[in-house]
């Protein structure tokens, strides 16, 4: 049985995004204007990985181009009839095997909402119109991905490896804790008797991980994980983020923080913390 992978209230704020594209004076419904369902019209994927497409003709046929995003492979095109009801509340599709009406929840220019009862439960479907037959796979991976995220760390999300490369000349100028402006420590190059290695103290809610540590030039590069132990904070953005960034004192005394974070580069200038 499956189950709408975005929940009601979600759905409607994405029909409300599109529906932003609507003409302001006449607002465009299956009521008023049947022939506004023609067009291909892909769905966004279920938890399942369905991703199916609807190619509405205006000859009163509909292809179903079935897709599955968790398992690709090509599938036969099912063609049907439709027909739009007179207020248009609902869409009825015929074949030889089946025959079923569609409840329209909503409708835009450029998205809708269908609903239809399997079983003992009301499934929801949420469309996009789109210009060619593909389905929105992206979308799936994205969805996939982030409800991953919102889980507890796990040792296979992250290998610790902090330990700094022997080597490099001027080591000295890393060793220390380094704060921003508002002296909150960014991060710390330690080193003790078991060698030199980056760290950041636990705080209240993060908690943080480096490895792929190597010297870049006279930069000290490497990834910071970060993460949280509450389950209330499993939603934030910052949960089980993993930053790539470098370390870089510069003549000053003070030392420039680079990072990435969607291909885009934040640099920030830190100072040696007191003891």
């Amino acid at each position: 049985m499956f189950k709408p992978l975005l929940p009601l209230a979600l759905g409607a704020l994405f029909l409300g995004g599109c529906a932003g594209h609507a003409p302001s004076k006449d607002k465009v419904s299956l009521r008023t204007d049947k022939g506004a369902i023609v067009g291909i019209w892909a769905m966004l994927p279920l938890k399942s990985g369905i991703a199916n497409v609807a190619e509405y003709k205006a000859d009163g046929k509909v292809l179903l181009h079935p897709f599955n995003c968790a398992e690709p492979k090509t599938q036969a095109v099912e063609v049907s009839d439709y027909k739009v009801a007179q207020d248009g509340s609902s869409i009825h599709i015929q074949s030889e095997a089946r025959a079923f009406d569609l409840e329209v929840l909503g409708f835009a220019p450029t998205a809708m909402m269908l609903s239809m009862p399997v079983a003992d439960t009301q499934l929801t479907f949420l469309y996009r119109k789109v210009d060619q037959v593909a389905p929105l796979c992206d979308l799936y991976v994205d969805v996939m991905g982030e409800a991953a995220r919102r889980t507890p760390f796990q040792a296979s999300d992250f290998a610790p490896a902090p330990a700094v490369p022997a080597g490099h000349a001027g080591l000295e100028r890393y060793i220390g804790r380094w704060a921003s402006k508002a002296g909150a420590v960014q991060i710390e190059v330690v080193r003790d008797a078991s060698g030199v290695y980056l760290y950041h103290r636990p705080d209240e809610n993060w908690r943080y991980l480096y490895n792929n540590v190597r010297w870049t030039g006279d930069a000290l590069a490497f990834n910071s994980y970060a993460y949280t132990e509450k389950p209330a904070l499993f939603r934030h953005p910052y949960h089980k983020t993993n930053t790539p960034m470098t370390l870089e004192p510069l003549e000053n005394g003070q030392a420039r923080l680079t990072y990435l974070i969607d291909g885009k580069r934040f640099d920030s200038l830190l100072h040696r913390a007191k003891d």
